[in-house]
Formats: C-alpha cells, structure tokens, sequence
C-alpha cells in the first residue's frame, strides 16, 4: 500500500470513531455529557491529526518541489558542460594555408610595384629615332648562354607575367610551377639560373640546360623521370645532373627576341600556361609547340 493510501485509510478510520462518539453523546444523563466532552476532545485531537497530517503533506510536497529544482539545475549545468559555447570564427588549416599562397595572398612589403596584385603597366617602346633595334633571338640565347646565366626572369610573350613557385619563399619538390605577376627582386621566388648541362648536345647543336630556383635551389621539372605527353604540369624537383632526367630543356629562338623553352626527354615539347590563360596563378605545363604567344618566352637578365 501507497503512502497516500495509508493516509486516507487512516483519515475514514478516524472519522467513523468521531461519528461513533457523537452518537454516544447524544444519549441523556451525565453519560451524555461525558460523552460530548469525550467527542469534542477527539474531534480536536482528529484536528490536531489532520493538521499534522496536512503539514507533513506540504513538507513532503515542497522537498520534491526542491528535489526537482535542483535536479533540473545539475542537468541545465550538464547540458552547459557537454555542449560548449559557439567558438569566434577561425580559418581552417587549408584557410591558413591559402593565405600563403600567391592567389589569395599579398606580396610582402618591399616586394617592388610588379609583386602587387594589379598588372604592372609596361612602358611601350619609344619610337625616337634612337631607340635601338631589338637583337634577333638567336643573339638573345648565345648572350644569355655566355653571361653566366644567373637570375633570369621568365616572361610569358601572351600574358607578361614570369614562371613562378608557389607562395613567396623557396619551394619544395612537386611544388607547382605557375605564372603570376612579374618580380625580378629577392622578395619573390621567381629568379632563375640557367645552368649548362649538356653544351651542344640538344637538337640543332643547342644546349641542353636545367633551370634552378635562385631562392630554393630547386629545379624546373616534371613528374618522373621520363618524356611525357601534353599536358602535363611543370613542377619543382631535386636537381638531378647523374642519371639522364627531364628537366633538361633547350631554347628555340621564336623571333622578336623570345624562345620557346622545350623538353628534351619529352619529344621537345613546349613549356606553355594552361589553356592558353592569362590568369594569375595558371599552371605551366608541357604542350604541342605552335605559333601562339603563350609558347613563347623572354627571358630577361
């Protein structure tokens, strides 16, 4: 049996006693005046009872009341632990990483006004009487060839912009070579040697040269160690001059002092930007060599 029920069985017992002591008291003669007296203090002892009774019944009631409170409180406190408060936005390492990387980042100060990341206006050549004719390509690669052939800029004839590594601080191998706004200061990472590997040993007597990083020592390269096929993208490599490679290239004079730099592994294709882009950031790779500007090259000491 319940507590509750134990209550009202114990409240029906006490209310048939007082109504068996009125009954008694209502009876003539001094038994009839004991009895009122009998009945009146028991219905006042029933009271006091049932007040005891009743009090109890709050108290009970009011400490669940509190139980429930401060269960509910432990569970809010619970809930606040388990779930925490929104964290402030923050960049994601990939973010992060971007904001290295030349198109989502700004050239360090310094960088010279070609890092910035608006197209340098180039000067258009002077049309005096004494302005100097432009020297034929093949002058151009034999100077190139004989001066030491240190920092040198790559300059696409299409989009003006220079081969380039990614970010601004020497590179890694299978870092991606790209094209993007031209720097010729240490700032950047765009500054090449050009180194003799094979002198007369490419098509035509030219020679066969590999293409270092000024700043990370690094080589022009491709994937593997074989020719490959078009369209596949120039990367950064170890320098490797023991075992026969293809990063060795050979420049073919393409007239008004640019050249095509072609892969010697790789059927002589041509280092080109992808799609035929103007686009800062564009991958360089190997394609068919043709008549277009993006095949061709200045090279600029």
């Amino acid at each position: 049996m319940s507590d509750t029920e134990q209550d009202d069985a114990k409240r029906r017992q006490r209310a048939r006693f007082v109504d068996a002591l009125t009954k008694t008291a209502q009876q003539p003669g001094d038994r009839s005046r004991v009895g009122t007296k009998v009945a009146g203090a028991a219905a006042v002892l029933a009271l006091a009872a049932g007040a005891t009774l009743g009090f109890g019944a709050w108290r009970s009631y009011q400490s669940d009341q509190n139980t429930k409170k401060h269960l509910a409180a432990e569970e809010a406190a619970q809930q606040r632990r388990i779930v925490p408060s929104s964290p402030s936005a923050s960049p994601s390492p990939g973010e992060q990483h971007k904001e290295r990387k030349k198109p989502a980042g700004q050239p360090p100060a310094g960088g010279g006004a070609a890092g910035h990341d608006v197209p340098p206006v180039e000067t258009k050549p002077s049309h005096s009487p004494k302005a100097k004719p432009s020297k034929p390509a093949g002058t151009t690669v034999d100077r190139l060839l004989s001066a030491g052939h240190s920092r040198v800029l790559l300059k696409n004839a299409k989009s003006g912009m220079c081969a380039d590594v990614t970010g601004y601080d020497g590179g890694k191998p299978d870092d991606t070579i790209m094209q993007y706004y031209c720097d010729g200061t240490d700032k950047d990472n765009q500054l090449w040697s050009m180194v003799v590997r094979g002198a007369g040993k490419g098509p035509g007597g030219s020679d066969l040269i590999s293409f270092v990083n000024v700043k990370d020592g690094l080589c022009l390269d491709l994937p593997g160690y074989g020719g490959l096929p078009p369209g596949w993208g120039a990367v950064e490599g170890v320098c490797n001059t023991a075992t026969p490679d293809n990063q060795q290239w050979w420049l073919d004079p393409a007239g008004g002092g640019t050249v095509r730099i072609r892969n010697q592994a790789s059927d002589s294709l041509c280092l080109e930007v992808r799609d035929d882009s103007t686009e800062r950031a564009a991958q360089l790779q190997l394609d068919k060599c043709g008549t277009d500007a993006d095949s061709r090259w200045t090279v600029l000491s």
